[in-house]
């Protein structure tokens, strides 16, 4: 079964936003967020800034979409965050900082849609490719204002066990910084 779409009607912060820029229809926004760049807002939890800022991640993204739901009772839709083995194979672009760590790959906090047990992914123009999923090892449903803090500190504790785990060399700040080095090279990455 396919997400449903639906008329845009005013009236709510979300909606208002995409009616703003000429955006009609759950389908229409589903392709103005997921061409959107990839790339942090200021405030996550400023659901629809992600279109006045012009970029997104997949948290603001597709929080945002499924803000747009819930203006609109739709239900079904479920904001999910998953912890991947993310490597050059399942998200291309990392691989160079991977290697330069030793890292056969980095856990990952991903945020993305679920209806009806399909998976969404709207983070990059091009997404088309789901081989990460094959890479999940833990997956939740979340709520939007979950994307924030509560998603960073969950993603902490899981690197913390991995350090523990696996006897990495690397305290948590430090794997930290390697993962925002993997992000920054997705960030700049032309083909996704």
């Amino acid at each position: 079964m396919i997400i449903p779409n639906f008329s845009i009607v005013p009236g709510s912060p979300v909606s208002d936003i995409f009616i703003e820029h000429e955006v009609k229809t759950f389908y229409e926004a589903i392709r103005k967020v997921q061409n959107l760049p990839y790339g942090r807002v200021e405030n996550p939890l400023e659901f629809g800034s992600i279109i006045t800022n012009g970029r997104g991640t997949c948290s603001t993204k597709h929080a945002t979409l499924k803000m747009l739901t819930d203006e609109h009772a739709i239900y079904g839709l479920q904001l999910e965050l998953a912890i991947y083995a993310m490597s050059e194979e399942n998200t291309p672009g990392v691989g160079a900082t991977l290697d330069k760590y030793n890292l056969p790959y980095m856990l990952e906090a991903h945020t993305f849609l679920c209806y009806d047990d399909e998976v969404y992914d709207y983070t990059f123009a091009q997404s088309k490719n789901l081989t990460w999923t094959d890479s999940i090892l833990m997956q939740t449903t979340i709520d939007t204002d979950q994307i924030g803090e509560y998603k960073k500190s969950y993603h902490k504790s899981v690197l913390a066990d991995w350090i523990k785990r696996d006897h990495l060399p690397y305290t948590l700040d430090e794997l930290y910084t390697i993962r925002e080095e993997c992000i920054e090279a997705l960030s700049n990455a032309t083909t996704h």
